[in-house]
């Protein structure tokens, strides 16, 4: 009797890991499905078109370049219908497209305050040197 109900013990465990291994796939594949990030993939690609305008370009090329390799990643995945995925691609081109946008302003700022301080500097050479003594 007690030899029976180790035997049982013993050919329940396979099928039990067996059970707890195709649960978690089939719960993994439903994780990976889920609805399509359409949205994330769209403000993705207007941080990208945004840094675009901001002449990231020429300015922050390396965190555009991120965005744009990320997005196409995103696209890819969703290729795939691996959509967790291409929700976290997308998620992290739209924050590389907004940094790049950021920076490529920031500089376009920080080149106009030096335009600005020259032109002062200039003034008042001007001003100087026509002034009475």
């Amino acid at each position: 009797m007690i030899q029976d109900a180790l035997l049982r013990h013993r050919t329940m465990r396979p099928a039990a890991a067996a059970l707890a291994v195709t649960a978690a796939l089939l719960l993994g594949a439903c994780a990976s499905k889920g609805p399509p990030p359409v949205d994330a993939l769209a403000s993705a690609r207007a941080a990208v078109t945004q840094a675009e305008a901001a002449q990231a370009g020429q300015l922050a090329p390396v965190e555009l370049l991120a965005a744009r390799e990320k997005l196409s990643r995103a696209d890819a995945a969703m290729g795939t219908k691996d959509f967790a995925q291409a929700r976290r691609l997308a998620e992290q081109a739209q924050a590389d497209g907004l940094l790049a946008e950021r920076k490529a302003r920031a500089e376009r700022a920080r080149q106009a305050a030096v335009e600005l301080e020259r032109s002062n500097a200039a003034l008042q050479r001007e001003a100087t040197r026509g002034a009475p003594q």
